[in-house]
């Protein structure tokens, strides 16, 4: 059986210290982590959070010479526009075998902070889903669009509230076709955060829009939720008749059947 996560985090994100060997362990396949790369990052006070590329290229690099080349590179981008052309600038030197695009902030507030919850829900996504879209419109070279509800994490939103929102939601699932990424199945959010009915919705949304590419990540940042509940969720999608997830090599993508993932 081969898991393949395609959203974690090691000591190379500040906000974990998990090893890659750690990763390793878990699988006898490719892993691949996605870490931080956020300009004025509320989560952390308002700190850029970059990536050191350097060090962290010749960690794999390392590595991967005692782990049969097992490990490939990846980043987390939290899009703002205000940090657009940093980011550009950032990347323009450094290969990645996949790049997650992400909103985590409004500029004022990370969506994860307490103040989110003083907010009328109704609000929260008037704000966050456009910003969503925004970020798909700005954005040329991301691979997957990570954790579409990382905005309401916070808030208890039924299937019948999201449905008020299908309109711009379904204008982000169009971007996610046209630019050719792959929608991903955030478990955290699913399993812990309780948001399984409404990644039901979407999935059905975007399979309506011809929609194809799933991706699975469980946006570890320890080992403890290295592939956190992907049964369930491959469950679900094959419910919904999908028959295969996509990962990325060099940015490159690539059908993996679900039932790999099987025992």
């Amino acid at each position: 059986m081969i898991r393949y996560d395609q959203h974690m985090h090691t000591y190379f994100s500040p906000d974990s210290s998990e090893t890659l060997e750690a990763y390793l362990d878990q699988t006898t396949g490719p892993i691949v982590t996605t870490e931080h790369l956020d300009f004025n990052d509320l989560f952390m006070g308002g700190e850029d959070t970059i990536l050191d590329y350097e060090k962290y290229r010749k960690t794999i690099d390392q590595l991967n010479t005692n782990y049969n080349h097992r490990i490939r590179k990846g980043i987390e981008i939290g899009y703002t526009k205000d940090s657009h052309a940093q980011i550009l600038d950032y990347l323009k030197d450094k290969e990645f075998d996949v790049q997650l695009l992400s909103v985590h902030q409004n500029g004022e507030y990370d969506f994860l902070q307490p103040i989110v919850k003083e907010k009328n829900v109704q609000d929260v996504m008037n704000e966050y889903f456009p910003l969503l879209l925004e970020a798909l419109e700005q954005f040329q070279t991301a691979n997957v669009l990570t954790h579409f509800d990382y905005g309401i994490r916070l808030s208890d939103v039924s299937v019948d509230e999201l449905q008020e929102h299908q309109a711009i939601l379904k204008n982000v699932l169009r971007k996610v076709i046209d630019k050719e990424m792959a929608f991903e199945l955030n478990t955290r959010s699913m399993y812990q955060y309780g948001n399984v009915a409404l990644y039901e919705q979407m999935i059905k949304w975007y399979l309506e829009l011809g929609g194809k590419s799933f991706s699975l990540g469980s946006d570890a940042h320890s080992t403890d939720y290295y592939g956190y509940h992907f049964e369930d969720a491959i469950t679900l999608l094959e419910e919904q008749g999908v028959s295969s997830v996509t990962i990325f090599e060099k940015q490159q993508p690539t059908q993996l059947p679900l039932n790999t993932f099987k025992q």
